[in-house]
């Protein structure tokens, strides 16, 4: 009878050291959980500056299409407001290996001289209009 009395009294809850180990997987599961999400959110808004500076170049190639003239050589920069942010461009145009074609590298910056966020690196023709 005394054996089944002490066992009755194991049973009905847990040791200090079993809570003690429950809590510490716990805050370790939570830790890493929230970590993870820091990371994400990090990431999410890398992408979305990355997005919007990739919409600036492509605004900026757009813009050179539509202006129907022969892109002149040589190197221009300024700045665009998109998203409620300004962002700074540098736009190079150099003579390509067929005649028809410009290269162009538009590089897009967050800050005046900050790294490029996007660098758009294409050919550009106007045989329409034909070269100057």
């Amino acid at each position: 009878m005394r054996a089944d009395v002490a066992g009755a009294r194991r049973a009905h809850g847990f040791t200090l050291l079993e809570v003690m180990v429950a809590l510490l997987i716990v805050a370790l599961g939570l830790a890493a959980a929230v970590q993870l999400t820091t990371l994400a959110a990090d990431n999410a808004r890398a992408l979305s500056r990355r997005t919007e500076a990739d919409w600036v170049a492509m605004n900026r190639l757009g813009a050179m299409q539509l202006a129907g003239a022969w892109p002149a050589d040589g190197s221009t920069q300024g700045h665009s407001v998109m998203a409620g942010r300004t962002w700074y461009w540098r736009q190079q145009v150099q003579g390509a290996p067929l005649p028809n074609l410009r290269e162009v590298v538009i590089e897009v910056r967050d800050r005046p001289e900050g790294p490029a966020l996007v660098t758009l690196h294409t050919l550009v023709s106007l045989a329409a209009s034909g070269p100057p």
